[in-house]
């Protein structure tokens, strides 16, 4: 939800960017969808060279996938951090100058993951284990003949805190940032290493971050690891990092073969309107009549390891009725509010842009409120309705919150549809 928050109360887009971010942004929470590792990227203007493949994405679903367990490898450590001295280490990196970040995503077919035990991380980072604390999550990807590892990601924090983003996998890892030039290796043990740094922009209080990372094989396992940190402290942070490779390193390759992962119950599928009004969990929440002028999109049905969910989405021209139902959980109860607590969901009293008009504390609840079904009324569903007109956009009444079905939960985002509509339409799934 802060992503849609964003976009809602400042940004301004054109009409194709703006359905396609609206229909998207649909989570006032992470939620970790089945196939995809998606890495979200600054945008550079120069020639790239990418140091390793990247991945690209079919187009299987217009939801917003989140990163998986430990996928995120953002590991920029925060400026309110008590200086740390550097201790130099008998590893020297000969660190590139990265011009920016790849735009990439990840699919993986038959995706699910699995944190790793002490026993599998003993055995993937056999040096490493001993100077820092780890916590490693893999990735597999499945088909009928089983499943395979597809990746690793880790994170090592030192003794002083500082978090190091690892990422390993069989053949090639994915790179996240790009040279504009020839770049020069380093020998570390008998490894060639290829480093390099990302400068940040500065801040308002003229501060920057520097991201330096590196990427090597150990016979056919490939590793990716990064460390940023505030300007002021890149000797540190450069220290740590090359002594984290050259742990690495030392340890040996990674022992693979530790897993051995057993398929969990897992679904991602296309469905007609029919097919999806037929499924036994959740079609029947789904809307009974549509208001004219709206056809259906498409529907997907997901389950894996944290989520059970169907998606239906119908369209109008720029307008959308977004729609999933799913199983409430308990990170969703946070969401619940009563109708005479007004506060918590009437957009009247937040002005645009809600950023600034939503205290901190109420943002999440704000942002899409659950509302129990039998005390939803047509003044609740009007008072999470507003209009806004973006550049290149077209008119229509916005909405956007959750209604609860006993155990239920049926969450949507609309645009283009009157809340009378929506209101009918919400009642008569109760009936």
């Amino acid at each position: 939800m802060k992503a849609y928050n964003k976009y809602m109360d400042k940004i301004s887009v054109s009409n194709a960017l703006h359905q396609k971010i609206m229909s998207r942004a649909d989570n006032t929470r992470p939620k970790r969808w089945p196939i995809i590792i998606k890495r979200y990227t600054a945008a550079f203007a120069c020639l790239a060279v990418v140091l390793l493949g990247v991945f690209t994405i079919p187009k299987l679903t217009q939801h917003n996938i989140t990163p998986t367990p430990g996928a995120n490898p953002s590991v920029l450590q925060p400026e309110s951090r008590s200086p740390i001295t550097s201790v130099p280490n008998k590893y020297t990196l000969d660190f590139n100058r990265a011009d920016g970040q790849a735009a990439a995503n990840i699919y993986i077919p038959g995706h699910f993951w699995q944190e790793l035990t002490a026993n599998e991380i003993k055995a993937v980072f056999p040096m490493l284990k001993n100077k820092h604390n780890i916590k490693a999550t893999a990735n597999f990807k499945s088909d009928e003949n089983g499943a395979t590892l597809f990746n690793i990601n880790a994170h090592a924090v030192s003794a002083a805190g500082l978090k190091t983003y690892i990422q390993l996998a069989p053949g090639e890892v994915m790179l996240d940032y790009v040279f504009d030039c020839e770049t020069k290796s380093s020998d570390v043990l008998g490894t060639a290493v290829t480093a390099g740094y990302f400068e940040t922009e500065r801040n308002s209080k003229g501060l920057k971050n520097i991201i330096y990372f590196a990427t090597f094989k150990l016979s056919d396992v490939a590793y990716y690891v990064e460390l940023g940190g505030a300007e002021v402290e890149k000797e540190v942070v450069k220290n740590e990092i090359s002594e984290i490779i050259g742990l690495l390193i030392e340890g040996g390759t990674a022992d693979l073969d530790v897993f051995h992962p057993v398929v969990p119950e897992l679904q991602e599928d296309r469905l007609s309107l029919d097919e999806a009004r037929a499924d036994i969990d959740f079609g029947a929440y789904l809307p009974k009549e549509i208001p004219v002028g709206f056809v259906f999109e498409d529907a997907q049905r997901f389950i894996n390891q944290e989520q059970n969910v169907l998606f239906v989405n119908w369209t109008k021209g720029m307008g959308y009725i977004n729609w999933s139902v799913s199983l409430l959980d308990d990170d969703d109860k946070t969401r619940i509010t009563s109708v005479d607590d007004t506060k918590n969901y009437d957009l009247a009293l937040y002005p645009i842009p809600r950023a600034d008009s939503v205290p901190d504390k109420l943002r999440e609840i704000v942002g899409n409120p659950i509302f129990l079904i039998n005390e939803l009324t047509l003044d609740v569903v009007q008072s999470r309705t507003y209009g806004t007109t973006d550049a290149g956009d077209e008119l229509g009444q916005r909405m956007r919150f959750s209604v609860l079905y006993e155990d239920v939960l049926v969450e949507l985002s609309v645009k283009g549809a009157t809340p009378e509509a929506m209101f009918d339409i919400l009642q008569q799934i109760k009936n």
